[in-house]
């Protein structure tokens, strides 16, 4: 007698794997190509400081905002500037980078992610740099605990 299904003699079916794998792998494409790349802008040496009163980002905002990593060198005295993977060591090339995309997206907003360590007189100049690259949308990264 024929067993039809990929059953065995004894009439159990027989339990296929490659379907799974391939049902496993689409997923594993499709959640890849939905997250956003916002988790690779994040500096992981930067220790954010602690605000009682820090609120969680809405998810919504998230497309329209660019992060501004500030790290402080304690070493040199001076704060590092890393925006979309690159470190910006002259300044001076900042203002034209943010109009640029300020110019593609005009509802764009700059999150500081400064180092808790990082004097506020360079934050205040990452700012100026940020008003000189017509941004005037600033928000600050903190943790709540």
């Amino acid at each position: 007698m024929a067993g039809g299904g990929g059953g065995s003699e004894s009439g159990e079916p027989e339990f296929q794997i490659a379907p799974m794998i391939d049902v496993l792998l689409v997923l594993l494409i499709f959640f890849m190509s939905i997250t956003t790349a916002e988790i690779l802008k994040v500096d992981p040496s930067i220790v954010l400081p602690v605000s009682p009163n820090a609120k969680r980002a809405e998810a919504q905002e998230a497309k329209n905002e660019l992060a501004i990593n500030l790290r402080f060198d304690k070493k040199t005295g001076k704060a590092v500037i890393c925006v979309d993977d690159k470190e910006y060591n002259d300044t001076s090339q900042l203002p034209p980078y943010l109009k640029l995309c300020k110019e593609r997206n005009p509802r764009l907003r700059v999150v500081f992610r400064c180092d808790k360590d990082c004097p506020l007189i360079e934050v205040q100049r990452a700012g100026n740099l940020v008003g000189e690259g017509g941004i005037a949308d600033i928000a600050y990264s903190a943790l709540d605990k």
